[in-house]
């Protein structure tokens, strides 16, 4: 508690989006929070948290180059408040692996941290190392690009098994799906009964 408070009063908590002072570390501005925009099409098989805006992108940007591991637990909180359900009946949940080259550049993976966060608050395991990605992929615009992109860019851990189980699958921004697709379809491959799909921003 000493410490905590001898940190606000050097390092005073602010908004991540707008820098307004804020009362806890890791926490929105009523405004910035209410310029998110919550998806109301959830499914059990694919849910989102929220549309991707430029409040929503500024959050996954401080997340994953930032260093702002504090937004983590409000992240996976409002994304488990939109897709609790995908948790019913897993066995496990997992995370879009990064390359090795940008865990380097980034220190972490923020779909792991998230995973983690959402493994806490669902009671369901986490493991970050049931996928692999075997390719740095670039970034590429077009759809048809991006699926190309990503074919055979990830393999399953073949120290890990998942037969006939229900995975949860974590990320923090899906756009075409192409990614999510990629990953879905080794893990299928890999003998999983069921894939789910939980992000927090959805383009």
């Amino acid at each position: 508690m000493f410490w905590d408070f001898v940190l606000n009063a050097f390092f005073p908590p602010v908004c991540p989006v707008c820098s307004t002072r804020v009362e806890v570390q890791g926490s929105l501005c009523p405004d910035c929070f209410a310029r998110l925009e919550f998806v109301s099409d959830n499914s059990k098989e694919h849910a989102s948290a929220v549309v991707y805006n430029e409040t929503s992108r500024q959050l996954i940007l401080a997340l994953k180059y930032g260093d702002r591991l504090d937004l983590a637990p409000l992240l996976a909180r409002l994304m488990y408040n939109a897709g609790s359900g995908v948790f019913e009946k897993a066995d496990v949940i997992t995370c879009v692996p990064l390359h090795w080259k940008r865990i380097l550049a980034r220190k972490y993976n923020q779909a792991a941290v998230l995973a983690a966060e959402l493994s806490k608050l669902s009671g369901v395991c986490s493991d970050p190392n049931i996928l692999k990605r075997i390719r740095s992929t670039p970034k590429q615009g077009s759809r048809r690009e991006r699926f190309e992109n990503v074919r055979g860019a990830f393999v399953l851990n073949p120290d890990i098994t998942i037969q006939g189980k229900t995975v949860v699958l974590i990320d923090d921004v899906v756009t075409t799906g192409a990614t999510a697709n990629s990953c879905a379809g080794v893990l299928i491959r890999g003998g999983a009964k069921e894939v789910r799909l939980l992000t927090f921003a959805r383009a």
